[in-house]
Parts: structure tokens; sequence; C-alpha cells
């Protein structure tokens, strides 16, 4: 009797979980394309057109993306594509730093907002907590996406085998390496002297110099590429339906009574409506009842501007926590609990008024600056700010005030870039030496490229001593800017400092006789530029207050 003996069969290998995503290998290209844009445009470069062009390829990659993915984009995800592209034009238009500044920071967050609610949308039922961890935790996430779309897109080009293979291990190997290399290895000579002569020794000697500095430009592709896909996969990613933190049931359930939140409410109604009885006696009253009372007009007013600033941040976020934490169980407690809040906007109103009145006497005495100019803007947004409060506390619609006063800060920013803060500047401080005879050439001239055309027809409208504080001021930006025109290309061409620099070319006959020229530092790229008036070499530049 014979056995047959049935031949043992290999173990069937784990199947592959299904991927997501149609176009694994289109999403890493596109991801690649993204990370050589931010090489080519902003590694060593200032900023200018490169701003505006970033946000166009991620626009158009998200959005193409999207389409071939089958991931619609929500309804309310599409509002975010004119504020992209608004505050990277501002980045384009505006050379004034904070403008330029909040500007950037504006266009990575509604960038970080987009990628979040791309698919699953949502964005005004997002509350503080909300719109706080997506700014914070969509850079994470997109690091720990990242290597799923990119294993699928091996794996589409290699197949199985090669993804298993020794040599595709050792050149992913590599590719993860040599960042990391260039990284430390930087590090390590910045460190120690004597190894950064080793180092340098011995990539001269392999004749590795110049890879070097390929590797790191290549790093800086591949990180930046890495970073954008897993950007890409969180925004495509599927989603059910996120749930939202306190939308369901706040975080933190009432727990103050309501009489003692009417009680808070009343007492500073109370101490506010008192403060505003002065205001109409001294400050509303004019000149002469604040002569009387001791001070001058120009004292009084800064006096009190920055706790007024300070009051009003406190008061929006007291009567924000009584309407989040106290207890509204009946109709009549909630119509008193809103007579008393709109009561105390409105006190508020007076009172950001006051602020206002008092930061305008400041300036009609002593001018206007950067700082006083940012405040002032900021004083009509806050008004702003407590009518949406309002609005949103009486439709019991409070959730909403987070991403709506993220908007009004979007707005500001906004405003900043439209008025051309320095420009405004120049022209508020030549009206008022109209009637004063006075103005600061030395603070105006200091100030960026988008105040040069103005102070070029001031410059030729004014007399000779005028004239002669404001031309070597002109004289050192017509140098700095010449010198950013040679050493800066496409990727960084503003249009800001372009006209400036037409416009200060235009009277370069009579900025010749001040010679400027660049004192470095040592041996670093660190230095000044210094302007030669009258045979005397000053420092260009200004030094003084801005409040």
């Amino acid at each position: 009797m014979t056995t047959t003996h049935a031949a043992a069969t290999p173990p069937e290998p784990e199947s592959r979980p299904a991927s997501p995503w149609r176009y694994p290998v289109g999403l890493t290209l596109a991801a690649l394309v993204l990370g050589l844009s931010v090489e080519l445009l902003f590694d060593g470069r200032p900023l200018g057109i490169s701003a505006l062009i970033w946000a166009c390829l991620s626009i158009l990659a998200l959005l193409l993306m999207g389409a071939l993915e089958g991931a619609r984009p929500s309804r309310d995800s599409l509002a975010f594509i004119p504020g992209i592209l608004l505050f990277g034009v501002l980045i384009f238009l505006r050379a004034e730093p904070m403008t330029a500044f909040l500007s950037l920071v504006a266009l990575l967050a509604l960038f970080a907002l987009w990628v979040r609610v791309y698919r699953a949308g949502g964005l005004w039922r997002h509350g503080w907590i909300d719109l706080g961890l997506a700014l914070l935790w969509v850079p994470l996430e997109s690091w720990a996406r990242t290597w799923a779309p990119l294993s699928d897109a091996w794996l589409r080009i290699a197949g199985e085998r090669g993804q298993r293979s020794r040599l595709a291990a050792i050149l992913r190997g590599l590719l993860l390496a040599i960042p990391i290399l260039v990284v430390l290895g930087a590090l390590l000579s910045a460190a120690d002297q004597v190894f950064s002569d080793y180092m340098r020794a011995a990539l001269e000697w392999l004749g590795l110099d110049k890879l070097v500095e390929l590797a790191g430009r290549t790093a800086i592709v591949i990180l930046s590429g890495l970073f954008f896909l897993g950007a890409l996969a969180v925004a495509l990613f599927p989603r059910e339906g996120r749930r939202l933190i306190g939308e369901e049931r706040p975080l933190i359930l009432p727990f103050l009574g309501f009489t003692e939140a009417a009680v808070v409410l009343a007492a500073v109604d109370l101490l506010f409506a008192a403060f505003v009885a002065v205001q109409f006696a001294y400050l509303f009253g004019g000149e002469a009842n604040i002569s009387a009372a001791g001070y001058t007009y120009s004292e009084y007013a800064r006096r009190g501007f920055g706790e007024l600033v300070a009051v009003a941040v406190l008061t929006l976020g007291l009567i924000l926590g009584l309407a989040s934490w106290a207890k509204r169980e009946r109709p009549g407690q909630k119509g008193w609990f809103h007579a008393l809040s709109i009561l105390l906007v409105g006190l508020m109103g007076v009172i950001l008024a006051s602020a206002l009145m008092r930061l305008l006497l400041y300036e009609n005495a002593y001018g206007f600056t950067r700082l006083r100019t940012y405040t002032h803007v900021a004083i009509l947004w806050m008004g702003v700010v407590f009518l949406v409060f309002l609005v949103l506390l009486l439709a019991q619609r409070l959730r909403q005030f987070a991403p709506v006063a993220g908007v009004c800060f979007a707005g500001f920013i906004a405003t900043l870039g439209f008025l051309n803060v320095d420009a405004f500047i120049v022209r508020q401080n030549v009206g008022r030496m109209a009637e004063s005879g006075k103005v600061d050439a030395a603070y105006l001239t200091s100030l960026s490229s988008d105040a040069v055309l103005r102070l070029v027809e001031l410059a030729e409208a004014s007399d000779d001593s005028l004239r002669q504080e404001l031309l070597p001021g002109l004289a050192c930006r017509l140098a700095e800017l010449e010198q950013r025109e040679e050493e800066t290309g496409l990727p960084s061409y503003h249009l800001s400092h372009s006209a400036a620099l037409q416009a200060l070319r235009g009277i370069e006959a009579d900025l010749s006789p001040y010679r400027v020229r660049w004192e470095p530092y040592g041996e670093g790229r660190w230095g000044q530029w210094t302007v030669t008036v009258d045979g005397d070499e000053r420092p260009c530049g200004y030094g003084g207050e801005d409040f």
C-alpha cells in the first residue's frame, strides 16, 4: 500500500490593504514639483513675487490632484483661495516689514486651515481649540501621512519584487541618510573649527565641495517634497466626518450661577459708565477742560492709550468667558444677560472711541509712526470684533466667534496692505508739516521702499533745507536697492522695490554728491551702509523711537 503525500504549499502572502490613492505616483510628482519650487524660489532669496508664484502652484497642485483622486472640495473650503492669493499679492506689493510678515503668516495659516477642511468642510463649526489644534496639528499630520502614498507610489513603479529588493532598500536608506548627514555635518563643523577644517580639506581632496552644496539643495527639495506630499495626503484623505471639540457637548460645562455673572457684568458696567462720564467731561469736552485739570493735551492722550487698549482686550475675554460658562436656564435670565452685555459693549465702544481720540491727539502733536498706524487700524477692527460678538451672542451662535474673529484679523492685515502704511505715514506727516512746519526727515527716509515715491515727490517740491535732510537718506536707499537688484533674481522681484528704484534713478543727479559705501564687520557678510555728507561720514538709517 502506497501512501501519497500532498505537496506542501507555501503560505499565502499577506494581502496588502487597498490603497486609498488612485494616482500615488502623480501625488508624489506634484509634491516633488512643490519641493523643487521651494528651493528655486526661496533658498537664500528675499521674498518677492516668489510667494505669489508658490501660492499659485500649491493651489493648482491641490485642486488638480483633488480632481484626479475624485476628492471634491467642500463648499466653504473654496473661500480660502481668494484669501491665499490676496496675501500672496500683498507680499509682492508691500515692503513694509509688519505688513509683509503678517501677510506671510496669514498665507501659511490659511493654507493650513484649507488643508484641514478641504474635504470635511465645517470651517464655521470650529471653536477656538479646534482652530488652534488645526494650525498646530496639520504640520505634524503632514509628516505622519507622507509615507503611505510614497510607499504606494514606489510599489506602482517597482512592483512587489522591487519593493522587497535589497538594492531598493539601500537606495531608500541613502535618500534618508544624505539630508541627515548634511545637517549633522554642518552642525558639527560649526561646533568645532578643527573638525570644520578637516571636513573642508577632505571634501576638496575628494572633489566633493560642490557636491555638498548640491546635496544641501537636494535635501531641501526632498524634505520639502515629503512635507508637501503629506499635506496633499491630509487634504485628500477620505474623512467620514470629523468630530470637533465641544460641538456636541461643551468642553467645560457652565458652572457659574446667573446671579454671580450678572453681578460681575453690572459692576463692570457701572465702572465703565463712570469712566465714560469722565471722558465726556474732559477728553470729549475739549482742550480747555483738560488744561483746567492740570494736563496738556499730549500728556492726557499718551497717558492712558495703552491701558485702554488692554481694557478692551480684557473685557472681550471677560464677556466671552461669562457667555460660555454662566448658566442661563430661564428666558428672563437670558434677557438680563443680553441686556447687561449690550450695555457693556456699548460702553466699550465709547472707551474705544476715547482710545482712538487720544491716539489722534498724540498723532497731531508728534506725527505718525508705524506703531501708531498699526494701533489706529487695530482699534477700528476691535470695534468690529465687539459688534460681531454681540450679534453672535444674541443669535446664540457664539461658537462661530472663533472663525469670524480670524476673518477680522485677516481683515486687519489686509487693511494694512491696502493702506500702504509707510506711504500713509509720509502723506500724513507732510500734511501735518503744512501746519506745524516740522517733519522728522530722518525717520521718513528710514521707512521702506513703499514710502520712496512720496519721499521723492517731497524732495522735489521742498526748499533747500528740507532737501538736504532727505537726499542723504534717499542716496542710501538707492545704493541698497541697486545692490539688491544685482544680487537677486526673478523670484525676488518686488514691485515696491522696483518702483522705488526707478523713482530714485530719476533724481540720481541730485543724489550724486552723497557718497554711499558698504562697510563690512570683519570678514562676515554683516555690515552697514554709510553716507558722506559735507565730508562727514555717518551711518545710514534711523535709531529713534517708533512710538
